[in-house]
């Protein structure tokens, strides 16, 4: 059914929602159709949509996948609410489908994603991570869990929500405060590389650990290498949880891209710095902000202190001596 959409406009959206697909019709020679802005879930049984306008549904028309049943669809301005029969569960992904009209008669059929409403998502910080990997130390991340919760939804990017190279979305995960969660970005393939949902000793591979939840990027390319971001968010369209942004540039690296060296990590930096979730000293982010990755290796992570202090800004971070990286504990304080 979703391969059949006639899809003749993107908008990204800003919030809980992803690339919406509309089909427009125009009544009104000199008029627009309504245009979704965005959707999410507000509550476990709440969708909301809004739209640049003053909209009401058309009778009927909407659905959700999976199926579930539509027990009330209410308009307020611009504002469209929708009620399922049952609660929606946390992180699962959805698809809402249905066509709305405005003043004029002027029709949108839509198409999008969105998550269920988590309402216990925790407190979570990027933690430690190396980005030059080996053979037998593949890229790694690691996030410290700060509060009890459920990572159900929360996704990981390498680089942000907008641009990116891979993702883990995670499931229905209950987390416990001083939790280690491991993600391996470029994973071997092999049959005992388990996501572990109820066990920390399940999985096995290079760098696993029996403290922590193992989980793997599937058919995962690894971190860029010097330069780039890590972004958490509490959905895969949502609201931003904590960033890292690493280089071993400077502004003088180049006078194009501020020294950052290519269009895409600049935009990353200051898309990270626009959502308030990285310091930085000047007008605008520069590479001497981030943290420095020049001395980081396979076994050399980079890492916040003992304690995970967030000041966000690259005074939390350094480089360990080498094989002092510590995934699935308390980080080495000792500094390369």
């Amino acid at each position: 059914m979703l391969k059949n959409l006639s899809i003749l406009l993107f908008i990204a959206a800003t919030s809980a929602c992803s690339p919406i697909q509309t089909e427009k019709k125009n009544t009104a020679e000199h008029d627009f159709p309504p245009v979704i802005q965005e959707v999410y879930s507000s509550t476990p049984d709440q969708i909301l949509l809004t739209f640049d306008k003053e909209i009401k549904p058309s009778a009927d028309s909407f659905m959700l996948v999976p199926e579930t049943v539509i027990t009330s669809i209410t308009a307020e301005g611009n504002r469209l609410c929708i009620q399922p029969e049952e609660s929606l569960s946390p992180g699962q992904e959805y698809f809402i489908k249905g066509t709305v009209t405005d003043t004029g008669s002027n029709s949108t059929t839509l198409g999008a994603t969105f998550y269920g409403y988590n309402p216990d998502v925790p407190e979570v910080l990027v933690n430690e991570f190396t980005t030059n990997g080996s053979g037998k130390h593949p890229d790694l991340a690691e996030l410290y869990v700060r509060t009890d919760g459920n990572m159900a939804g929360v996704t990981l990017y390498a680089g942000t929500k907008t641009t990116y190279g891979d993702k883990i979305i995670f499931p229905d995960l209950k987390v416990r405060a001083g939790d280690y969660i491991i993600i391996h970005f470029k994973p071997q393939g092999l049959e005992t590389e388990i996501d572990e949902i109820h066990n920390k000793k399940e999985s096995a591979g290079y760098d696993t650990s029996d403290t922590a939840w193992d989980f793997w990027v599937r058919e995962g390319s690894g971190l860029s290498g010097n330069n780039g971001a890590l972004t958490l968010y509490d959905n895969p369209y949502g609201k931003i949880i904590d960033a890292v942004i690493y280089t071993n540039r400077t502004s003088e690296s180049d006078t194009n891209y501020r020294g950052f060296g290519s269009t895409k990590f600049m935009l990353q930096a200051d898309e990270i710095a626009d959502e308030g979730c990285w310091k930085f000293k000047g007008d605008q982010i520069a590479p001497e902000d981030c943290i420095n990755s020049a001395e980081s290796t396979a076994t050399r992570s980079m890492g916040r202190n003992s304690s995970s202090d967030d000041t966000d800004s690259t005074d939390d971070w350094h480089t360990v001596p080498t094989s002092k990286f510590s995934f699935g504990k308390a980080n080495s304080d000792e500094k390369y």
